[in-house]
């Protein structure tokens, strides 16, 4: 299903009826090993770094079990780095054992060394997303400030050997986040990397423009540089809002992934409120109904952003 279909799917299913999300995201960490150039974690906000705490995380997935059949993807990430979650193989197996389906993180890589993957492995995750965005140390280390190189790549082949060799059940998923820095990176890349994972375990490689993070790494003008807006696009109602919910690492619910950093519309914590009643609360349904008159554009994170563009351009291999 292409976003354009999924968006017109999902506010079909909201208009005149409780929504539930089909995709839940959960940051049980905010905070990185790694300084991105395309990642807003360290630029100005109120939020604290922190991890979040087993009970909240439990008070989370209980709430969302009775919509399990309902819910078709779950992710333990955010604006942070998994694997720095002391909590997160328990994570994924409370999950799993909750009947959740399609369960991912996504990694740098830096910290999975031979104990995390096979703790990893032995969880049985369904789909692991590795960030690698060069074939040489320089262009990669360039853009992932304070990983190695080296290191990132070493693991991430280890792991799909040591997939392969006990046949574990996941799925890999290697990632490249093209930009100026990188483009000429991008062939030798898909070739080194295509080499390496199993298309009959279902793993892929995943190409995709960078985005603007709602205006918070560039402007859109920049981010699409000599293309040009698209009306249709710019008037389309966002599908994230109406088929993703996601819950920080403080239990607060952001309006989307654009609002990871600073939460800004305040539509509640799951803390001291019931998690679907904030879903569906007024001044979130309020932003649905912009959308859906076709004014998103008037609105922060949305006037800037270019998820859509970059959802576009996305390419597997």
């Amino acid at each position: 299903m292409n976003s354009k279909e999924k968006s017109s799917s999902d506010i079909l299913q909201w208009q005149g009826e409780r929504l539930i999300p089909k995709r839940v995201t959960i940051e049980t960490i905010f905070g990185c090993n790694a300084k991105c150039v395309m990642c807003v974690i360290d630029h100005p906000t109120d939020r604290k770094k922190r991890i979040m705490q087993p009970a909240l995380f439990y008070r989370i997935v209980d709430n969302l079990t009775e919509y399990k059949d309902h819910i078709e993807m779950f992710d333990l990430f955010g604006l942070g780095e998994p694997l720095l979650d002391p909590y997160i193989f328990e994570r994924i197996g409370y999950v799993k054992g909750k009947g959740f389906r399609r369960l991912a993180i996504s990694t740098n890589a830096d910290l999975l060394d031979a104990d995390k993957q096979m703790a990893l492995l032995d969880t049985g995750i369904e789909t692991v997303l590795f960030s690698i965005d060069g074939i040489s140390k320089a262009t990669h280390e360039s853009i992932r400030h304070g990983v190695s190189y080296e290191r990132v790549v070493d693991n991430i082949q280890s792991i799909i050997r040591m997939r392969d060799d006990g046949g574990f059940p996941t799925r890999f998923i290697v990632r490249f986040i093209k930009q100026p820095i990188n483009m000429h990176e991008l062939e030798s890349w898909k070739m080194f990397w295509a080499s390496k994972i199993s298309k009959s375990k279902g793993d892929l490689i995943a190409v995709y423009n960078m985005h603007s993070w709602g205006g918070e790494v560039a402007s859109k003008d920049q981010i699409l540089g000599e293309l040009s807006l698209n009306i249709e696009t710019e008037k389309r109602p966002c599908h994230h809002i109406f088929y993703n919910m996601i819950i920080l690492s403080d239990g607060s619910m952001p309006l989307c992934s654009e609002d990871f950093l600073k939460a800004q519309y305040g539509f509640g914590n799951i803390s001291n409120n019931d998690i679907m009643e904030i879903y569906n609360s007024e001044k979130f349904n309020r932003i649905r109904e912009v959308h859906i008159s076709g004014n998103k554009v008037s609105i922060n994170p949305c006037k800037e952003c270019t998820v859509l563009y970059s959802e576009a351009s996305r390419v597997y291999v």
